[in-house]
């Protein structure tokens, strides 16, 4: 375990231990609760049960049917919601000097209060919005423009629609990409809903002009030694869905003339995977030409550009997802989210927040995306 993943299952359980203790405190005097014996016994372990929710989900996934655990995490986001409200609640009762009390109309306003922002952080969670930039990269190609789409953090499990796969598919083509990437975590943790839904005949509809290419993020490893789920199980269907794997995989695209460059996940020592270093794989590129990396956390960015890569594209972190998780992973990454650029160097590192959530089903403060990228090249020297 690496110290960023400790702080941030350490996180988890600050957060939720605060969650739940918080919002059982503030519904008691926002409801007028006055509990006592067994009654404010049950109250408190339902509490408990609420606010932990997230936790025994993520403990209990693949040991408990999958409508439990759709309403384990969809409870974990009614929770965070109710605090959220709770908050907005407690303020204004201070501003009004204590004068607003707790009444029928109070109670049925905190209820719709929590109904409308979870209805609402679930549209921020569903509904993406398509980010673009523009990057120059001072090196020539053999074309002066192209248009990469990523994608990025999709988590397909038992509950993902097809509809919402069915829309990002079309969104994506009608970008017209020449390139489509999807830099890791396409899986949840199980390769099954991908191929019993569906979704890799859905993902063979992409139609970019030069090809769609894929890398692992840290939970295609999740169960990558249950049957059926190996690593071998994983490239093949990713294939079949036309998708090209790149892991720790370098391709010279001759056609355009650019170097793309597929790392292998960071979380892949951890199943006696090794592997390779930035520099081995630098060295069997042509630096002089532009170089894409694709690299699923995005750790390290200073390093791929001492090493020459003109771009890097990333995922993994949702952008934080949740507020306040997302100032927490800007504390983390040099680069969490959006563009960041060395301009000494010549590099720029994109960080998706992702398509679609991991846990709770919404999103606040942050919202999935497809992402954009218009690439120039630097003219070639007539000299």
């Amino acid at each position: 375990m690496t110290f960023v993943d400790f702080i941030a299952i350490f996180a988890t359980i600050v957060i939720s231990v605060f969650v739940t203790f918080y919002f059982g405190k503030r519904w008691q005097f926002w409801f007028n609760l006055n509990l006592t014996g067994y009654f404010r016994i049950i109250y408190w372990v339902t509490v408990c049960f609420a606010g932990l929710s997230l936790i025994f989900a993520r403990l209990l996934d693949g040991f408990i049917p999958s409508y439990i655990h759709l309403s384990l995490i969809s409870i974990s986001g009614l929770m965070i919601c109710s605090v959220f409200i709770a908050t907005i609640f407690d303020i204004t009762y201070w501003f009004s000097k204590k004068r607003l009390k707790p009444n029928l109309w109070i109670k049925v306003s905190f209820i719709i209060a929590v109904a409308a922002l979870f209805c609402f952080g679930h549209e921020m969670a569903i509904n993406p919005q398509i980010v673009h930039y523009k990057v120059e990269i001072n090196k020539p190609a053999h074309v002066e423009h192209l248009r990469i789409v990523q994608l990025s953090d999709i988590h397909i499990n038992e509950h993902t629609s097809t509809k919402m796969v069915r829309e990002m598919v079309e969104k994506v083509n009608a970008l017209e990409p020449d390139f489509i990437v999807i830099t890791g975590d396409t899986l949840d943790k199980s390769l099954k809903p991908f191929l019993e839904d569906g979704f890799d005949k859905q993902f063979q509809q992409l139609k970019p002009k030069y090809g769609s290419y894929i890398i692992f993020g840290n939970h295609e490893y999740l169960g990558i030694n249950d049957a059926n789920n190996r690593e071998d199980d994983i490239i093949n269907a990713f294939k079949k869905a036309n998708l090209k794997v790149l892991k720790d995989d370098i391709v010279y695209l001759d056609e355009v003339g650019i170097t793309l460059i597929g790392r292998d996940d960071f979380s892949s020592s951890r199943y006696d995977i090794k592997r390779a270093s930035l520099s081995d794989l630098i060295l069997f590129t042509d630096t002089e030409k532009p170089i894409i990396l694709l690299d699923h956390q995005p750790r390290n960015i200073d390093e791929a550009a001492e090493q020459n890569v003109d771009l890097m594209l990333s995922g993994h972190t949702h952008g934080g997802q949740i507020f306040p998780v997302n100032i927490l992973v800007a504390m983390m990454y040099k680069n969490a989210k959006g563009i960041y650029q060395d301009t000494n160097h010549h590099f720029t590192s994109i960080v998706s927040s992702g398509y679609g959530f991991g846990g709770p089903p919404i999103r606040l403060m942050t919202r999935s995306e497809i992402v954009v990228i218009d690439v120039s090249f630097a003219k070639k020297s007539t000299s």
